[in-house]
């Protein structure tokens, strides 16, 4: 029936394999819970030696980093049931969560009158309602309750692969892209080529909670990285829009004026104030983009 896929890499997801279990273990459905560690090092204690000999669970350790969309596409190809969910590893899930996903499944083919459909259908994010305590913490919690906590069945241009569920022929015969060179926007595309293969989207309020929250520096280092790798997508699909793009492409005054504003300056303001206008992550984005 359903395999729920999660690449992990330098995270114990020892909570969520626990609680993954036990919703599997009270629906009649067969659900197999799988876990790829991405080849992650020996720096820490990521809960291995457990996943090892956990019941119930295919734990799989990769000895070569193949990366988000690659890791992703194996799983896919590797999975035993019909039915997908793709799962990020850092999140947290509430009550009733897979009961949600499978009646939602269900219902959704009885009103597409066909077993077969090609649906996607998307749970969401959220954050926690009160803000870390640790302040180097504060703008990726900022950021993601403002902009990531939002559920949108229209939005094919802020697709996520955190919590979806999909069959499996259609991540086989649509695998992420594996073009990118580094973090960001391989879930974007992926999201765009499905509303251009006319996929059917749903959304259903059934998030989960994200819990790896970045420090200041490791979150705009990855939002940077993100810049690069949405121009080397956009590069060889040019169909690909984001919201960052739109704004470049519509008005090319806004990049080449964040070109003029020092970037000290608009990372200190967003990391020194508990509630920074994320405008100026905006411009601090533009800038990037605009140094090619």
């Amino acid at each position: 029936m359903l395999s729920i896929c999660i690449p992990v890499y330098r995270f114990d997801v020892r909570p969520l394999v626990k609680d993954l279990l036990a919703q599997a273990a009270g629906v009649a459905e067969a659900v197999e819970v799988m876990v790829y560690d991405d080849a992650s090092p020996d720096d820490g204690d990521w809960g291995r030696s457990a996943l090892r000999t956990t019941p119930g669970l295919r734990y799989v350790e990769l000895t070569d980093n193949l990366g988000r969309a690659a890791i992703r596409n194996k799983m896919a190809r590797e999975a035993s049931h019909e039915f997908v969910i793709m799962l990020d590893a850092d999140g947290q899930l509430a009550p009733g969560w897979l009961t949600n996903y499978l009646t939602a499944l269900r219902d959704i083919q009885f009103l597409t009158g066909a077993a077969d459909a090609t649906i996607l259908i998307v749970g969401g994010r959220n954050y926690s309602p009160e803000p870390p305590a640790a302040a180097r913490l504060h703008l990726h919690w900022w950021y993601g309750t403002h902009r990531e906590s939002q559920v949108n069945g229209d939005d094919w241009n802020n697709f996520h692969t955190n919590n979806f569920l999909t069959r499996r022929d259609i991540l086989l015969q649509y695998p992420f892209p594996e073009d990118g060179q580094g973090y960001g926007h391989e879930d974007t595309l992926w999201g765009q080529q499905q509303y251009l293969a006319k996929t059917l989207l749903f959304s259903i309020d059934n998030p989960v909670t994200h819990l790896g929250l970045e420090p200041n520096d490791v979150f705009l280092r990855k939002q940077r990285e993100a810049i690069r790798n949405l121009r080397l997508l956009h590069q060889q699909y040019p169909y690909l829009r984001t919201r960052l793009l739109d704004l470049a492409v519509r008005f090319p005054l806004l990049t080449r004026i964040a070109r003029q504003l020092p970037e000290r300056w608009l990372v200190g303001y967003l990391t020194s104030r508990p509630r920074p206008v994320l405008y100026v992550l905006d411009i601090l984005k533009l800038r990037w983009w605009g140094e090619g």
